[in-house]
């Protein structure tokens, strides 16, 4: 494809996006969800059709190191810290022991059913870990739903592909490579993780705004908003591809550093209230185009895949996946209402159903040796759970919060 065509399907590629955009806005799916289904024609189109469609590839390193980044930072910088400090600790709770317990519960009639060895099962189910709420938080803009809600939503699915990212790296190493994995040495390696993650944001995020004061770039259109996004590509590449550490968590660590010392900095060097609003806007632009870049491949992923769809693994993991995210949510959530940090049932619904797969799953699958027995199956399951819980539970999330009243629900 010429550069002169490649231009014109961008443009065209753009168009359909505002499309969509504009005719999804009275629909009970958003525009996002929308995205995907028209992926899966294009990709449908151009693998079963004789039509000279390009062809879309979903590369698992772009979205690790290209959309991925600028999506942390873009729900990061939007946690209200007061709300977010609120819900830390259930979060925190619901992406780490969350994730295990949704692993070992999810992992169990998978191996009744398919016969597949546990350890296999066990890489599968973590890559699975990892959420995407961003067709839920977009119906979140429609309702009134209660601020520590929207942030619970929003944080657990940050530190879910951070950990998610963190369990690939250590079961990939045991099933693929043969390493030994002792449990005490796993959860070592995982705490340092965190923690070196958290040190590299903090430096870079501290580094970012020491930077822009000694430049005084705050209220510089073309600096202001750029250097955090260097900063944030730079602090994901060095901990993902340096140290080994979990970027996601590096690219909070930073957000949060450079939002807490933004605040501190007294008000005459700050930009003002429009300065402000445009490098908001600059990012919300960046997110929401790659947000629909990223669904669109994903679509695009599923609709070209020409090889027959193994039903029986797909139907069995879906109904292993909903049963493990029930057990974690209302398992956990009935533990914390022992204890003072209370969970009202209400936000237990809207987060088992909140619990999306997107893209981040199928690329961590696709990151897998090609001659890996179990690859393409593995990859027919996430594909399905990916359309699946994108269309279905963003439905029911939208249902379940056109009936309750949150206010009467606790």
């Amino acid at each position: 494809m010429g550069v002169e065509c490649g231009l014109v399907f961008i443009c065209i590629f753009l168009i359909a996006l505002c499309a969509i955009t504009h005719y999804s806005r009275k629909s009970p799916l958003p525009a996002v969800c929308w995205v995907v289904l028209f992926g899966g024609l294009y990709g449908f189109l151009q693998a079963h059709l004789i039509l000279q469609l390009p062809r879309i590839v979903l590369n698992p390193d772009v979205i690790l190191y290209l959309i991925l980044p600028v999506l942390v930072f873009d729900s990061t910088r939007k946690l209200r810290l007061k709300a977010a400090e609120a819900v830390a600790w259930p979060a925190t709770v619901l992406a780490t022991l969350g994730i295990l317990v949704s692993m070992f519960v999810m992992a169990f009639p998978l191996q009744v059913f398919t016969k597949i060895p546990r350890m296999d099962l066990l890489l599968f189910c973590g890559i699975m870990s990892a959420t995407d709420p961003v067709a839920v938080s977009a119906i979140f803009r429609v309702f009134p739903v209660p601020e520590k809600l929207k942030m619970l939503v929003e944080e657990e699915s940050l530190l879910n592909d951070g950990t998610a990212v963190i369990l690939f790296s250590l079961l990939y190493a045991r099933v693929i490579e043969g390493h030994d994995l002792i449990f005490s040495n796993g959860i070592l390696r995982f705490i340092l993780s965190v923690a070196g993650a958290l040190l590299l944001g903090v430096a870079a995020g501290a580094g970012c705004i020491f930077l822009m004061r000694s430049w005084q770039a705050l209220k510089d259109h073309f600096i202001a908003p750029l250097l955090p996004l260097i900063a944030v590509y730079l602090v994901f590449c060095a901990a993902q591809g340096g140290f080994d550490i979990s970027g996601v968590i590096a690219v909070m660590a930073a957000t949060l550093t450079m939002g807490r010392l933004v605040r501190m900095i007294p008000r005459e060097e700050l930009p003002n209230h429009m300065d402000t609003r445009f490098y908001q806007g600059l990012w919300d632009f960046l997110s929401d185009l790659a947000n629909a870049v990223l669904f669109f491949i994903l679509g695009a992923e599923i609709g070209s895949h020409t090889a027959a769809f193994q039903w029986h693994t797909v139907w069995i993991s879906l109904v292993a996946l909903l049963l493990s995210r029930s057990v974690v949510v209302y398992g956990f959530g009935m533990l914390f209402n022992l204890f003072r940090c209370r969970l009202p049932f209400a936000w237990m619904h809207v987060l088992n159903l909140g619990g999306l797969k997107g893209a981040l799953s199928v690329a961590l699958i696709l990151m897998l040796p090609e001659d890996y027995q179990y690859r393409n199956l593995f990859l027919h399951a996430a594909l399905g759970m990916c359309v699946f819980t994108l269309v279905v539970n963003t439905l029911g999330v939208r249902g379940y919060l056109e009936k309750v009243d949150f206010g009467e629900a606790g």
